[in-house]
């Protein structure tokens, strides 16, 4: 597994952002709740106040109603010291309640942007970037985020308060004795910046590690009836084990710097306390301005500074994982959505009419063209055919109808009575609701068949007769009738359903929704002779009317089309019928005599979407 796929967010040549500015574009996801943020942050100065009063209670009672044998006054003190610690209790679960409350809404509202953003990412982004890398940006890395809201800015933020309330206490108190106890104070300043920039840099290496190895898994259990049938299970378990050397190693390295941090910050603590002991010692025992319960206090007060800032070294590991998670999540957040355009009502007239001049494409800016020079039109109710060997470009061409890849050359108008619309200017969104494509490789979802019709859009799914006609209409109804009906359960990736089963689903999802346009992409190519007579019969109910293009194989698929288009590497070499075509004695007619006796032409070899990984690798792009 590559590791590139887990860095390749970051734009080259970009610097990556400070802690700061990561957290303070993070304050978008957390406006809507900020009430509660709020809230949760006004007692924080409670809270610090409240634990500034305790050590100097203890100092009273030690240096005045002790002393002075005052039983009643002592017990006052003890009450008043009992109420302190009650109310700070209590303060303090209202401040950590209201800033976990705000910290999870922001965190699921964070969830929804990048499913919703990842959702809208064109077909080029997840050629280049693997499942995996993505799961794990959707996943761990924000959960990170929820260990920073919760534990991390804002225990961080409660911390300072409170130390600069006790250091504000302590001169009151005695400033020469506090000036004593904060000369380790650059010292502290140093450790806390090395270290934080060294876990930050640990942290991004530990979440790439995470990536690379979640994705590894991910892909392998996605083939994972390939890896057992040929065998590979130990060179896969290698890999893996490998991969996650490399997480463990550089965790190992974190934990080691954080370890080391601790460590430091404990001795340094004991330092300063015995440091402030040997300075006060000669006041104390010769009844000097340094009291007993004036050392008592600054002894207390030093405890509750060094309990945070021994504790800010996790605090600074979670805030720096959160950060690294950030710069991952914020690389993913950049990457351009598909573009907008006109809205429906633009194809409101809209009756399948297209005309393509000049059209070119590549998927790679500096790559081949994979298209060249395509020019054809298609009428209203039209049924076009496209043929051509492997990497000719076929299902390139219905990709670009259907906006998955933009960047195209030339033009491509959609006709309508109200004037022309360019493909590129409609939004994929509103497109799609028009133009609809099957492709050969049917992806079903872990669910009923009622939803692998529906796809969850709750007008069909909430209109059962229109999905039970859907399916009768593609003569699937009596197959899942005695299946179980609409309620059926399909398993994952159509688990419990045969190839040609599954085929008439996605054909059935197309009839329930009445595109104007269809693209058959090698729609009847993985079944049967029987299905295939089936999803026949369904395609000239469904489609009567309508406008058609079909890249296809077999010869009978061919033979209905009003006309057909051959292509070789990218270019349009013949149009015509198929009898036109025949008699020239071209292109066309050597795949018709090169073709099986089952009918396919002569790209019978072809595997599902070997086109497009023969076209997107010939453009140098993972297919």
């Amino acid at each position: 597994m590559s590791d590139a796929s887990s860095s390749s967010l970051r734009k080259p040549g970009v610097a990556p952002a400070s802690t700061w500015s990561l957290l303070r574009r993070f304050w978008s996801f957390a406006r809507p709740h900020r009430r509660w943020i709020w809230f949760g942050v006004a007692m924080i100065p409670l809270v610090a106040g409240l634990s500034t009063l305790r050590p100097l209670l203890l100092k009273a009672a030690i240096d005045t109603e002790i002393p002075e044998g005052d039983a009643i006054g002592l017990r006052v003190l003890g009450i008043v010291f009992l109420v302190a610690v009650v109310a700070e209790f209590l303060c303090s679960a209202v401040q950590v309640y209201a800033l976990q409350r705000g910290g999870h809404a922001t965190i699921s509202d964070t969830r929804r942007t990048v499913f919703a953003h990842v959702l809208r990412l064109p077909a080029r982004f997840y050629d280049n970037n693997a499942i995996g890398s993505l799961l794990s940006r959707t996943t761990s890395d924000i959960e990170a985020l929820s260990e920073t809201l919760a534990f991390g800015v804002f225990t961080i933020l409660t911390d300072v308060v409170m130390i600069g309330s006790i250091v504000v206490a302590m001169f009151v108190l005695d400033a020469q004795l506090t000036l004593i106890t904060i000369t380790v104070a650059p010292v502290l300043y140093v450790l806390v910046r090395y270290f934080g920039a060294a876990l930050r840099r640990l942290q991004l290496e530990v979440r790439k590690a995470q990536a690379a190895q979640t994705g590894f898994l991910a892909e392998q259990l996605t083939g994972v009836t390939v890896v057992q049938l040929f065998g590979r299970e130990q060179a896969a378990l290698k890999e893996y084990a490998r991969l996650g050397e490399r997480n463990l190693d550089a965790t190992k390295r974190a934990n080691l710097l954080d370890a080391l941090l601790f460590s430091l910050m404990d001795g340094i603590s004991a330092f300063t306390i015995a440091l402030m002991i040997y300075f006060a010692a000669p006041s104390v025992t010769s009844g000097g301005a340094i009291t007993l319960g004036l050392l008592f206090a600054f002894v207390d007060y030093l405890q509750r500074v060094f309990g945070p800032i021994k504790e800010f070294s996790g605090k600074l590991a979670t805030i720096q994982r959160a950060s690294a998670s950030l710069e991952r999540i914020y690389g993913l957040l950049d990457e351009p959505a598909e573009g907008g355009g006109a809205t429906a009502d633009a194809l409101a007239h809209w009756r399948g009419a297209i005309r393509v001049r000049d059209l070119r494409f590549r998927y790679k800016s500096d790559g081949p063209d994979v298209l060249r020079g395509i020019s054809f039109d298609v009428a209203p109710g039209e049924v076009i055919a496209v043929v051509g060997r492997t990497g000719s470009g076929k299902s390139s061409l219905g990709r670009v109808l259907t906006r998955f890849y933009d960047g195209y050359r030339g033009s491509v108008a959609l006709v309508t009575p109200d004037g022309d619309v360019e493909l590129s200017d409609m939004a994929p969104a509103e497109l799609r609701r028009r133009v609809l494509m099957v492709q050969q490789d049917v992806f079903l979802f872990d669910d009923d068949v009622a939803y692998n019709v529906s796809l969850g859009d709750p007008e069909l799914a909430g209109d059962r007769h229109r999905l039970e006609r859907a399916l009768e209409v593609v003569q699937a109804d009596h197959v899942i009738a005695l299946r179980g009906g609409l309620g059926f359960a399909v398993g994952e990736r159509g688990a419990n359903l045969s190839s040609g089963e599954a085929q008439l689903i996605a054909f059935a999802r197309v009839a329930a929704r009445e595109p104007t346009l269809l693209i058959l992409d090698e729609a009847t190519a993985s079944v049967d002779s029987v299905t295939e007579q089936k999803v026949q019969r369904a395609i000239e109910t469904l489609l009567a009317g309508r406008s058609v293009i079909v890249i296809a194989h077999r010869l009978s698929t061919i033979r209905r089309a009003d006309r057909i288009l051959v292509l070789r590497q990218g270019e349009i070499v013949e149009m015509g019928t198929h009898d036109d075509l025949m008699a020239k004695g071209g292109a066309y007619a050597e795949m018709v005599a090169a073709g099986l006796d089952e009918g396919e032409i002569a790209d019978a070899d072809a595997s599902p979407d070997s086109d497009v990984g023969a076209d997107v690798g010939a453009a140098g792009v993972a297919p």
